[in-house]
This record gives structure tokens, C-alpha cells and sequence, in this order.
């Protein structure tokens, strides 16, 4: 019941880091996988931005730049988060490690902030996301303005079809680091997984609990520096961490709160056959590779509240149906019967009954824009901005005002109390192929 993630570095493998040349890192498209990759990088002397880290998208930034922050020879190192504040950090000189996805490589490019020509090194991880993305363009045109920076790529499987072409341009007859390949087969077993984002492993967690209820439960970190806000789970006798001197036999349920490796994963089913991993949804493809079958593990949320109150409801009318003695009703409806279908008539009492005056939530203090980096010419409309906002981020419609459609941005009205919320769950939310960013409007 022991697990240890320390990839071999041959003497071919460090013979081509220490000579700028070509070299393929096999891993799990995970942060906490990459990090030894990148504890590896030699550092260049004199230099003040030496390795730039090419992520698909803005969580796997996120994830990687988090993963590799203890690594002194990276530091500083800088998540791309904001073009604006990446732009000046870059200029102070305060940069020794960027991460960033493609596009906001070549738009830095583009601003002068950021010279691909001066770049030492390249480090493109799980390119195969990325041309799953349309980023292949992107990816392009960064490896040819930094055509002398020494090419590392990260991949899940130095086989796939997809990547032959990038391979022979850049990292023809490249030495290949096995971190960890996923099985030939996928494993046997009862796994469960969960999408959450790095914000919420501890909700997450706690949910899960919920839900399942095991007897006893064992965490599983793979980034112990990372700090997942677990102390008051861990207070609960009956969970466990990974390695913890009281795990001593099986427990009921293993929650891995990133995507293990394959041997990870042998190391958790000594413990549960039982098993639910916490993942991003880029992730997902991954987990299928692991294992057999995996299934996404319900947990309650915005959609099961609203069933709950619509079976309510029905319970309610079945009850009072039931009474009898609804003449006067009936004949202050009997009108409308004559005009409209009856099941719109019971939906419009129903509607009357939903806005009368009744309990409220707190009186909001008004309303906030916010600016998401997407318009009329990328295709939005405003239902679509409707939708995240109500299905992605979990807001109620009453909480979305005005929206303003702009040909490359568009402004929308969000309740105040609501408004940096609805703008931390819109960044990073695909909207008609576009992924977006979303701030509150500066005025």
C-alpha cells in the first residue's frame, strides 16, 4: 500500500535537457504529473524568462503553474490568468516561468510583452488536447517564431495518430521519458468520477461523503504542498489520508482529488475496490483509459433542487385535488377554459402563485455589469449567455438583467450580490466553440 511518483531520467534523457535538444515526457494530463518534468529543466544563466509552458486551456494553467510552485529553479513562475497583469509582471522582469495556453502566448507576442525569438525553452503539454481544441494554429504559430528554443513535449502517449506530424517537425527521433503511460487495458473495478474545478476540492469532497456515506474514507493527494482546505473533513475520524499511519486495512471508499497514474491506481485498489476521482473535464477522456466503465458519481445540486420543488409542487395540486371543492375556482377560471388549452391555464396559476409577494430572498443593492470577451461577431446571443449563466454557474434568472451584445465583447447586467461569481464561473466556459473571460466592468 505505497505509491511513489519519480520518473527515470536516463543519461540520454538528461544528455538532452542539458543540450537545448528535443525530448517527449509521457504522463497523466496532470499538473502534479508535469511537475518533475519541470524540476528537471536546466536554468539558464543571465536570463530572466527562459521556459514558456504551452497548457490547452486556462484550468490546466492554473493546475500546472500550481503544481510546480515549490520548484526553485522555476520561480518566479507565472499562470496566465489576466493578459493585462501578465503583460506588466513580464516587463518588471518578474517572470522566470510562463504559463499560458497558445492563444494568450501569441497575443502577448503581439503586444511586445512576450519574445518568442528569446525564448530558451518550450514545453507544449498533452498537444493532443489542444488540436482537440482547433488550437493547432495557434500551437503553430508559436513553435515557428521560437524556432531555437529547445522543444519538450508532454503527451499521454507518444503513439497517438494525431501527434505524428507535430513529432517529426519538432521532436524528430526525440528521446521519450515513460513518467507514466496509461494500461494497454483499462483496469477492472467500481470507479466513480466527479468534474470540479481546483476552487472546489473540499466541497467536492464533502459531497461525495454525502452522497456515498461510507464507514470509512481514504483521501488521496497527489500534490501534498497544494493546500485543499481538508481540515475539517480530516477531523472526522473516519477519514483518512493516503499514507496516514491509521490506514492499516481496506476502507469502504478511496477519493483521489486529482487523476491518478496507472500505478496510483494500483495502489488505490490495495485499499477499495471502491473509488471516486475528483477531475477536471479534460480529464475525463483519461479516466475511460484507466479504467472499465467509470461512472459519473450525482452529487445534489441547482438541477436536483429545482426537481425536488417541482415534485412538491405536484404533490401539493395531487392533495389538494383530492379535497374536492374547488366550484369557486372553477368558476373564475371557466372563461379562460373557453379560450385557452386547460394545462396553460394551471400553468399561468401557477406562474401568479410563483410572483406573489411571499418570503423573499434579501433585497439586492442593485446591479453590476460584467464583461465577457465574446460578441456578435463570434455568433453569441443572448440566450446562450442565459444558459451558462443559469445551467454552468447555477445563478437563478431573476439574478440576469439587460444583456448588451457588442460586436467583440458584450456587457451583461448581473444582480449585484451575484456579479463576482457569475464572472469567476464564466471564465473558461466554452460559448459557440469560444472560450471565454468574463470581469466586472470597470467604470
Amino acid at each position: 500500500m505505497s505509491w511513489e511518483f519519480a520518473p527515470t531520467f536516463d543519461a540520454a534523457h538528461r544528455a538532452a535537457l542539458e543540450s537545448s535538444k528535443p525530448l517527449i515526457y509521457v504522463c497523466p494530463p496532470a499538473g502534479w504529473a508535469l511537475a518533475p518534468l519541470l524540476a528537471r529543466l536546466p536554468s539558464a544563466e543571465g536570463s530572466t524568462l527562459d521556459a514558456l509552458v504551452l497548457a490547452p486551456d486556462p484550468a490546466d494553467v492554473v493546475d500546472i503553474a500550481g503544481a510546480a510552485r515549490g520548484i526553485a529553479d522555476r520561480a518566479p513562475i507565472r499562470a496566465c490568468t489576466g493578459l493585462t497583469r501578465t503583460h506588466r509582471l513580464l516587463a518588471d522582469g518578474a517572470v522566470r516561468t510562463l504559463v499560458c495556453t497558445p492563444a494568450d502566448a501569441v497575443a502577448l507576442a503581439r503586444q511586445t510583452a512576450l519574445s518568442l525569438t528569446a525564448l530558451q525553452r518550450v514545453v507544449v503539454a498533452w498537444p493532443e488536447h489542444m488540436l482537440a481544441l482547433e488550437q493547432g494554429a495557434l500551437l503553430d504559430t508559436v513553435l515557428s517564431e521560437s524556432q531555437s528554443a529547445q522543444r519538450i513535449i508532454a503527451t499521454t502517449d507518444e503513439q497517438l495518430l494525431s501527434l505524428t506530424d507535430l513529432f517529426t517537425r519538432v521532436a524528430h527521433r526525440a528521446p521519450v521519458v515513460t513518467a507514466a503511460r496509461a494500461p494497454e487495458h483499462p483496469r477492472a473495478g467500481t470507479v466513480r468520477w466527479l468534474a470540479v474545478g481546483d476552487g472546489g476540492r473540499a466541497a467536492a469532497v464533502a459531497a461525495v461523503l454525502d452522497v456515498l456515506h461510507p464507514a470509512t474514507a481514504v483521501l488521496w493527494d497527489p500534490s501534498p504542498e497544494r493546500r485543499w482546505d481538508l481540515d475539517a473533513l480530516l477531523a472526522d475520524p473516519a477519514v483518512m489520508l493516503f499514507g496516514d499511519v491509521r490506514v492499516t486495512g481496506a476502507a469502504d471508499l478511496v477519493i483521489a482529488l486529482d487523476l491518478p497514474s496507472a500505478d496510483a491506481l494500483a495502489a488505490l485498489a490495495e485499499i477499495s475496490r471502491d473509488q471516486v476521482f475528483l477531475v477536471r473535464p479534460s480529464q475525463v477522456s483519461y479516466v475511460h483509459r484507466l479504467v472499465a466503465d467509470p461512472r459519473p458519481v450525482r452529487v445534489v445540486g441547482e438541477a436536483d433542487r429545482a426537481l425536488d420543488r417541482a415534485l412538491s409542487v405536484r404533490r401539493q395540486l395531487r392533495a389538494r385535488l383530492a379535497d374536492g371543492e374547488l366550484d369557486g375556482e372553477l368558476l373564475m377560471l371557466g372563461p379562460l377554459l373557453d379560450e385557452f388549452d386547460p394545462a396553460l391555464v394551471a400553468a399561468a396559476a401557477l406562474a401568479i402563485r410563483d410572483a406573489a409577494p411571499g418570503p423573499a430572498e434579501p433585497a439586492a443593492t442593485g446591479w453590476t455589469r460584467i464583461l465577457v470577451s465574446a460578441g456578435r461577431r463570434d455568433g453569441i446571443r443572448a440566450g446562450d449567455l442565459v444558459g451558462a449563466l443559469t445551467n454552468e454557474v447555477g445563478l437563478t434568472r431573476t439574478a440576469v438583467g439587460r444583456i448588451d451584445l457588442r460586436d467583440n465583447f458584450t456587457l451583461v447586467e448581473i444582480r449585484a450580490d451575484e456579479a463576482e461569481r457569475a464572472a469567476r464561473g464564466l471564465t473558461g466556459t466554452s460559448l459557440r466553440g469560444h472560450r471565454v473571460t468574463a470581469r466586472l466592468e470597470r467604470r
